[in-house]
């Protein structure tokens, strides 16, 4: 009888089947074999009949009511979809001429290489064509400044903003970039930063002004900006300026280059177009005044200066610090010979000039045992030694303060040269006769060989 039974269903309208199934089972309609066998075997069990079957009302889905917000949202993705039909048309039909061009371009070398021209000839004949194709696009992108935009292709991008606690360990209401530069710096797990320095970084960050670190050698302009780049993904280049620096030297210059002329790059308009690049403009008041005036223009806020034939842009994130031992104002002291006073237009191109000074007593303690391992007390033990040596800096006596750098390497030398030879060595001969004898006569004053042989075992 269950045979009978499935003939006479399949002949039946989908919907009646689907309507019964519906109906007896409390079910949403499936496939019609599974909805008929399922039927079936109810029947069998008498359950139901067939006539039970025939006589269901035709399922029907349920009607959708119209909801205005979700039309306009369809008919907004329609009329995407059919702009970006209209946008691939387009692009297929450029794609078709590039295609011609190709073609084009194939057979002029077959024409070069039928003629017996040697591969130079045919390599100029190849530049030339594809400089010639891309013509147009280049002047557009030149025309609309948009040399920072095409930059911004590349590889290099932000993949986030994170908090100043997790980039740089010190819970402060600040958050920073993060970018994926591979070339970006090592990070330095024992760099101690601090909050001014850090707001410095945000607001160089976040405004893109330009930022001048001024202050005494050793006390971090250089690795605050290079740990900045580290902490935060950021591509580093560091440019140092000399009285012979020329502007072609650091913006570049016109050259040869396989026999044509072209544009070479400098180091310094490399980075400018680089993405997220971190510049350090280093000892710039050494140079000549004349040779940094070009500078003014690329330092500008929304720059866009033609040099060498075209217009320049800064990429995406870019961020310039200028570095020296003068705050602007040319030295002072007399301790920094080469220097100058920068030049009034060039000063105004940096919107905050920061003070680097030596850190804190308790924050020297700490990165000096960061970078050696050895114990609080030999650490401020050296330290106070060369307090001593920074105050004599200020009475003339001495011509240049010990950095933090200098405390570290003196540290570790102690256990292979002994104190004397140490100091002598790290401290001592790096400074004019006077100045040495000076800072020779705070070491055997200051420091106890006793603390050395009970920390290091020193001789």
């Amino acid at each position: 009888m269950g045979t009978m039974n499935k003939q006479q269903m399949v002949v039946l309208p989908l919907a009646t089947i689907q309507g019964a199934y519906v109906k007896f089972s409390g079910q949403t309609p499936t496939d019609k074999s599974v909805m008929i066998q399922w039927l079936d075997g109810q029947i069998e069990s008498g359950l139901l009949t067939l006539d039970n079957v025939r006589q269901s009302l035709p399922f029907a889905p349920a009607t959708i009511v119209s909801n205005p917000a979700v039309e306009a949202v369809a008919n907004d993705a329609k009329a995407v979809a059919l702009e970006s039909v209209e946008l691939i048309k387009i692009l297929q039909k450029s794609i078709s001429k590039q295609d011609e061009s190709i073609i084009k371009l194939e057979e002029s070398i077959a024409d070069i290489a039928n003629v017996g021209i040697d591969q130079s000839e045919i390599t100029r004949k190849v530049e030339s064509m594809i400089d010639t194709a891309f013509a147009p696009f280049k002047q557009a992108v030149i025309e609309t400044g948009s040399e920072a935009k095409v930059a911004n292709l590349s590889s290099v991008y932000k993949i986030g903003r994170e908090s100043c606690k997790d980039v740089f360990g010190l819970d402060l209401p600040l958050e920073f970039d993060v970018y994926n530069d591979p070339t970006a710096p090592a990070i330095d797990p024992c760099f101690i930063w601090t909050e001014s320095i850090l707001r410095t970084l945000a607001f160089a960050q976040d405004t893109g002004r330009n930022t001048w670190f001024g202050g005494e050698k050793g006390t971090g302009k250089s690795q605050t900006a290079e740990q900045f780049s580290a902490r935060t993904g950021r591509g580093f280049m560091r440019y140092n300026f000399h009285k012979y620096t020329t502007a072609s030297d650091y913006l570049g210059d016109v050259g040869l280059e396989n026999g044509a002329t072209v544009f070479k790059h400098g180091d310094f308009l490399r980075a400018y177009t680089a993405p997220s690049t971190v510049i350090l403009l280093d000892e710039i008041t050494n140079a000549d005044q004349g040779e940094l005036a070009p500078l003014n223009g690329f330092l500008e806020p929304n720059a866009k200066v033609t040099y060498g034939g075209r217009v320049w842009s800064k990429a995406e994130g870019v961020i310039v610090f200028g570095a020296d031992n003068t705050l602007l104002n040319g030295d002072v002291t007399g301790r920094y010979a080469g220097t100058r006073t920068t030049n009034t237009a060039l000063a105004d191109r940096f919107t905050a000039v920061v003070k680097f000074t030596f850190l804190p007593l308790a924050l020297e303690v700490e990165a000096v045992v960061k970078h050696t391992g050895c114990h609080k007390e030999l650490a401020l033990h050296v330290l106070k030694a060369v307090q001593t040596a920074r105050a004599k800096v200020e009475t003339g006596d001495i011509l240049d303060a010990p950095s933090i750098r200098q405390v570290i390497g003196f540290i570790q030398a102690v256990p292979y040269l002994g104190v004397t030879d140490a100091w002598e060595a790290v401290m001592v001969n790096r400074q004019v006769e006077d100045s040495g004898i000076a800072l020779r006569g705070i070491g055997s004053a200051c420091l106890n060989a006793d603390i050395f042989n009970k920390y290091l075992g020193a001789k």
